[in-house]
């Protein structure tokens, strides 16, 4: 529970950061395409999407500040074989009676997308599909992985498909959120 609260602690600061320039780029862009009265759901709901992404990234790919363990470039740090999350974290649980593996680098991995796989069709209907939620999970998580090549990061295949499926979560919640109470989902479109 300390590491999750350590990485909270260490968004915080580049979320405070962003938040003036994202809510004064926002104005700008809707005085630019002549919105008279922005739709408040919305605009509140991109506002969270922004700052949740930059949280992602300043924990995944902006490691001027990175503050983790340091880990050397070389191919050792780049997993290709699918699936050995599984026993990684097996070997972890068993063996050294050690949970964190576990819970950051699988949990973490799958609830850290969902948000994607939630706010991206609820605030932009043209991604109300679980296909393209799906693949802009994707899509971000490859970027994420191709970035850490080149960093004092490791870099890791099964991150891939947890975060994808971190994005179908989210949209599924998306999904049953919008059938139960449609009303409320569509404030947030545009």
């Amino acid at each position: 529970m300390t590491a999750i609260l350590g990485y909270i602690q260490d968004m915080l600061p580049y979320m405070m950061i962003a938040l003036p320039g994202i809510i004064i780029y926002r104005l700008i862009y809707n005085k630019i395409r002549n919105f008279e009265k922005p739709n408040l759901y919305h605009e509140v709901g991109v506002v969270i999407f922004c700052l949740f992404m930059i949280a992602l990234f300043s924990q995944t790919i902006m490691t001027r500040f990175y503050t983790g363990p340091v880990v050397t470039r070389s191919f050792s740090n780049i997993n290709l074989v699918p699936f050995r999350v599984f026993q990684d974290n097996y070997y972890a649980i068993t063996e050294l009676n050690y949970w964190q593996p576990f819970i950051i680098n699988f949990l973490g991995n799958i609830c850290i997308f969902m948000p994607i796989g939630f706010l991206v069709p609820l605030l932009w209907g043209k991604f109300n599909r679980f296909w393209k939620a799906a693949l802009i999970g994707l899509a971000t998580s490859l970027f994420i992985e191709a970035t850490q090549l080149s960093q004092v990061r490791s870099s890791d295949i099964d991150d891939l498909w947890l975060n994808t499926l971190g994005s179908m979560i989210g949209y599924a919640f998306y999904y049953f959120s919008n059938k139960r109470y449609p009303q409320l989902t569509q404030k947030f479109k545009r």
